[in-house]
């Protein structure tokens, strides 16, 4: 009786035609591709208006039943943060909510909802001269806005001047069923009357000396729902250049990185090993093989551009600064100089990919990352390759302006051996562990990860954390069990 009301009301609210509960489509929403195995809800439903995502968030306190938002294809996920944790749950599927709903040049900004993926924004913005500020080769598939509320790493550590980048304003539906604008879109005035005054929902701070941006980015769904958000955007470079500089020491790639950053001399800017370097580069696990082999362990990639009438006498002087750098530093660097390698990069940072570009050599992998200081990525990554000495990916991401680096771990097995899996399982956890002990902070805690971090976290965080969710879901009705939140 109480599912026959549960969907009776969903009807109501979204219509026969966006309320699914059949078995088949249901199964696909309680697992992804972590080790975390969740339940499978009652019914998905697919809401197109911000009203629908208002009322149904009102009837789950009243009916007392769950809601795990999610914004894209399940099929990719892979932290186990979107999948129901207890037996009275309904997905709400925003990936219907997908319209640009404005796109600003002169203010470099754009406004979207949810399901607005990667593959239809940067073809979108490139016709206007514009580029998204985006994680590495992000699927095609993937929600843009998520990847923003997610807090995933961008690959121009240059434009990245707050951890919140690119994420600006926002629209937000709290687990009470209550709206509320974020920065400069809260008013005066509605959206409409704001741009028509020539405002453009840019400055995310406020509303007043509260901002609630900041509580609702990284919660994983946890606090309220985003109906659409503002995300900086730069100008598409005229001219680019790659660099790709190999070496078997870390540490000189890291000091060269260094000082290219200090002086804002690149945009994108990365450290991959040679087996996540040829995870991007090829497609075929033989092939990644084969060109892993080839590779230094350690390669930096970075790009130069220049923009206008005078973009050839920018990559100019800008060649002769890094010149200067690597005289300076005295290292010896190998590199691959060919016009074909260079624009298999240039491609890779430009376009997003069909599918997660991790899934390429094993068709699965788990992965580690925090942030950490520069100082300290050497001794963290002697913690993981003492655990995992093969098939394992290394990422390094300098984030804002260089202060701190997303330090990654990417563990390559096959899903198929059962043994290797409950083997990588224990591995993970037991570094995951010392990672925290030699002072990793784990900013992101997914799935099986989280207990143990918050166990690392003094009581009286974990209280105030518990403080914010009463205030904005006072009833546990979104997403519950995810980070330090009971079930």
């Amino acid at each position: 009786m109480r599912d026959d009301l549960i969907y009776t009301s969903l009807v109501k609210i979204f219509g026969s035609r966006c309320v699914f509960n059949d078995p088949k489509e249901l199964m696909k929403y309680s697992n992804d591709m972590s080790f975390y195995k969740g339940k499978i809800p009652k019914f998905v439903v697919f809401p197109s208006k911000v009203r629908q995502i208002e009322e149904v968030l009102k009837l789950a306190n009243m009916l007392k039943f769950s809601i795990i938002p999610i914004s894209s294809n399940s099929r990719f996920k892979h932290h186990g943060d979107s999948i129901p944790r207890s037996d009275n749950s309904i997905i709400l599927n925003l990936s219907n909510m997908k319209k640009i709903l404005s796109i600003d040049r002169k203010n470099r900004v754009v406004m979207v909802e949810p399901g607005v993926t990667f593959g239809e924004l940067i073809t979108k913005l490139k016709k206007k001269g514009l580029r998204l500020l985006t994680p590495l080769s992000p699927t095609a598939s993937k929600s843009v806005l998520v990847a923003a509320l997610e807090r995933e790493p961008i690959i121009i550590p240059r434009y990245h001047w707050d951890s919140s980048d690119p994420l600006l304003c926002t629209e937000v539906v709290f687990g009470t069923g209550d709206l509320l604008r974020t920065g400069t879109a809260a008013g005066p005035g509605t959206i409409k009357q704001q741009q028509k005054a020539g405002q453009a929902q840019v400055n995310p701070m406020g509303p007043t000396q509260f901002s609630p941006f900041r509580v609702i980015q990284g919660a994983q769904g946890s606090l309220g729902v985003v109906t659409w958000a503002t995300l900086k955007l730069e100008l598409l470079p005229f001219i680019q250049k790659a660099y790709h500089l190999q070496s078997e020491n870390i540490q000189e790639l890291l000091d060269i990185q260094y000082e290219l950053l200090k002086f804002r001399l690149c945009d994108e800017l990365l450290i991959l090993n040679n087996l996540n370097l040829a995870c991007l580069l090829k497609k075929r696990p033989q092939e990644i093989l084969e060109l892993s082999e080839k590779l230094s362990k350690w390669n930096l990639i970075f790009v130069i551009s220049g923009r206008g009438p005078l973009a050839k006498d920018k990559i100019f002087y800008l060649e002769g600064d890094i010149d200067e750098i690597r005289e300076r530093l005295g290292y010896n660097f190998s590199s691959i100089h060919t016009d074909t390698f260079n624009r298999e990069i240039l491609n890779i940072l430009n376009e997003p990919c069909d599918q997660p570009w991790r899934t390429r050599f094993k068709s699965t992998y788990q992965d580690i990352f925090f942030l950490t200081s520069f100082e300290k990525i050497p001794k963290f990554i002697s913690i993981v390759e003492a655990q995992f000495a093969t098939e394992l990916g290394i990422y390094i991401q300098p984030i804002n302006q260089g202060t701190a680096y997303h330090t990654e771990f990417d563990i390559y097995y096959d899903p198929e051996d059962q043994d290797m899996e409950n083997t990588v399982k224990k591995k993970i956890l037991d570094v995951t562990f010392q990672l925290m002990e030699n002072g990793a902070f784990f900013s992101r805690p997914y799935g099986l990860w989280a207990k143990e971090v918050y166990a690392h976290h003094n009581l009286e965080t974990i209280d105030a954390l518990k403080k914010v969710k009463k205030i904005f879901d006072p009833n546990n009705v979104l997403n519950p069990g995810v980070l330090c939140f009971d079930e």
